[in-house]
């Protein structure tokens, strides 16, 4: 009995210094019972302070659109890849925006319809069925991750086609090759291979590869959004594959997030955001 009241004694005294080495650390003053509680605790320090850096460098990016908890539940998420994160949170950005300006957009045509109401109303029909139109220029199709092409439809039924507007064509993660005067995509309008000719090419979210005929070497990038136009008559290569990690190490990592960070790419796109006022 004497030897597990010695035993529990010394637990609770180790467990009371390491409680005051904290505090003297000015940490939250915490009264350890056991060492099973000195354990979480310290283990849940030690997981804040993992990512303090990158946390320190993506709250000057993004400043306060984004909390500290967030920040770090995504970090963990990409195993520390700090230039997956950036990715992510400029796009839920530029999306924020896109919803914004659309509200905004929305709600100057409310008002505009409600000024000149009493004035246009033999024209109001008229008027919805240019908004309408207007809507449908951009809704012609969409981009997704991997290759989208940007091309023409010869169906003489179709929407796109009779107004000569161009239409979006997602390839996806995949190695196509292409006359740009002579294909026959999907048309996303009309859904009848007519796209008989390509004038763009983007590339979105994906390690990717474009080679044009008489082009020696190919474009490679892995940016988060590419547009390539497509000159006529040229055959093309193009490769779209899923953007993967290719750090050999922690350091390895930590490198390339800092250089990610540093590179033109990542300046220009920072330089863009806060002219919109978006960072």
């Amino acid at each position: 009995m004497t030897t597990d009241n010695n035993c529990s004694l010394a637990m609770l005294t180790t467990s009371n210094q390491m409680g005051n080495v904290i505090k003297n650390k000015k940490l939250l003053p915490v009264y350890f019972q056991d060492n099973k509680s000195l354990i979480v605790f310290l283990t849940g320090k030690m997981k804040e302070k993992k990512y303090e850096k990158e946390i320190k460098i993506l709250i000057r990016l993004f400043g306060d659109s984004i909390n500290k908890e967030e920040l770090q539940q995504k970090i963990e998420q990409r195993n520390g890849n700090i230039e997956l994160v950036i990715k992510e949170l400029v796009q839920q950005s530029v999306e924020k925006e896109d919803k914004l300006e659309a509200e905004r957009k929305i709600k100057e045509l409310e008002i505009t319809e409600q000024k000149q109401a009493p004035e246009k109303e033999l024209n109001e029909t008229n008027d919805n069925k240019n908004i309408q139109k207007e809507m449908e220029k951009t809704e012609i199709g969409e981009t997704k991750p991997g290759i989208n092409l940007q091309g023409y439809c010869i169906n003489e039924t179709c929407l796109a086609a009779n107004a000569k507007l161009p239409v979006w064509v997602n390839v996806g993660f995949d190695n196509i090759t292409f006359v740009s005067d002579k294909t026959s995509f999907s048309c996303s309008d009309c859904k009848d291979s007519t796209i008989t000719s390509i004038v763009k090419a983007m590339f979105y979210n994906s390690e990717h590869s474009i080679c044009a005929s008489g082009d020696s070497i190919p474009v490679k990038d892995n940016n988060y959004q590419c547009l390539y136009t497509i000159k006529f008559g040229l055959s093309y290569e193009l490769k779209a594959n899923k953007i993967r990690q290719h750090a050999k190490s922690i350091e390895d990592l930590r490198d390339r997030s800092e250089r990610a960070m540093n590179s033109t790419e990542i300046r220009n796109l920072i330089t863009e955001l806060q002219k919109y006022e978006i960072i």
